[in-house]
């Protein structure tokens, strides 16, 4: 087998998301990889992670979210974690038709950061999610409060805008200084943001590149859309297996509040935190190893 290939699939709107496939050797078990906010398929290990996964027997999909990277869907970088659910059940009937797979074996949703908080709603809702891994996932925005105004107010000039027929109003997802203009605090440390932006050519913020075909910019209705996303309601209807997978330095969304939802958990359910890890580096460098095989033996424990 090919230790990749690219791929595409459509939602129910016809729109082609783009990804890559990692199959395994023989037909089996799979599982959907979704990135956090506004990232690409190559970016923060999805990519090593997912060759963990097929090494242990597990063919893996990562994927391109809606209006990110190679996707399609219009308008570009507007990041909307409750179309994020429908398209990832759209990935998961993909995965399951897919001749590599072992329907009887089924296929898990993964996710990181907020794609981690979609997995686990994606599997509240479709009882076809063999079961979820979160890594390090979002439980709700922060936010910096005395800037939401301005932000609510930009989001519903843009709307009165759109409705004229104009393009949407963007803003960087990072600035120069590492730091989100609409003070949302959404999976990256300001130390390893700045890490990122300094290795590019940031002349032009918002088309500054952080990974291949990554755009560092969101519209601005993209802050409207996530203070509405407040997923923990629905941990109670998840009814099959998760893991937890958490940084012990998250100050992007807490390790302890992230524990507290993992305790809301009713299901079969197994928590690692991974010590010395921040919320952006805990599938890359020094920790990879050892997240990736937590990760892996929890899948083969459940399929094997």
């Amino acid at each position: 087998m090919p230790a990749h290939e690219d791929v595409q699939f459509r939602t129910l709107d016809n729109t082609v998301l783009r990804g890559r496939l990692f199959p395994a050797d023989q037909r089996g078990p799979g599982i959907i990889m979704t990135p956090g906010f506004n990232a690409t398929k190559e970016m923060l290990g999805l990519p090593t992670t997912a060759a963990s996964f097929q090494r242990a027997g597990i063919t893996a999909l990562i994927y391109d979210p809606r209006g990110v990277g190679l996707s399609d869907g219009t308008p570009r970088n507007d990041i909307n974690p409750f179309q994020s659910v429908d398209d990832l059940s759209d990935a998961l009937t993909y995965l399951l038709s897919h001749p590599n797979i072992d329907r009887s074996q089924g296929v898990a949703l993964w996710g990181m950061s907020l794609g981690a908080s979609i997995a686990l709603v994606t599997s509240a809702l479709d009882p076809r999610a063999r079961f979820t891994i979160a890594v390090c996932p979002v439980v709700g925005a922060t936010q910096n409060l005395p800037k939401l105004s301005a932000v609510l107010s930009k989001a519903a000039q843009d709307r009165e805008s759109r409705l004229k027929g104009n393009d949407p109003f963007y803003v960087p997802m990072l600035t120069n200084t590492g730091e989100n203009p609409a003070g949302f605090n959404l999976g990256f440390e300001r130390e390893v943001a700045m890490r990122l932006l300094n290795a590019q050519d940031v002349n032009d913020p918002l088309r500054a590149e952080l990974a291949p075909n990554h755009v560092n910019r969101t519209t601005v209705g993209t802050y409207r859309n996530l203070l509405l996303w407040e997923p923990g309601h629905m941990w109670k209807y998840i009814t099959r297996p998760v893991l937890f997978v958490l940084a012990e330095q998250d100050a992007v969304v807490g390790t302890e509040a992230q524990e507290r939802h993992f305790g809301a958990l009713m299901v079969d359910k197994e928590l690692y935190v991974q010590d010395g890890a921040v919320h952006m580096d805990i599938l890359e460098g020094a920790h990879q190893d050892a997240v990736n095989r937590v990760q892996t033996e929890f899948a083969r424990k459940l399929w094997y």
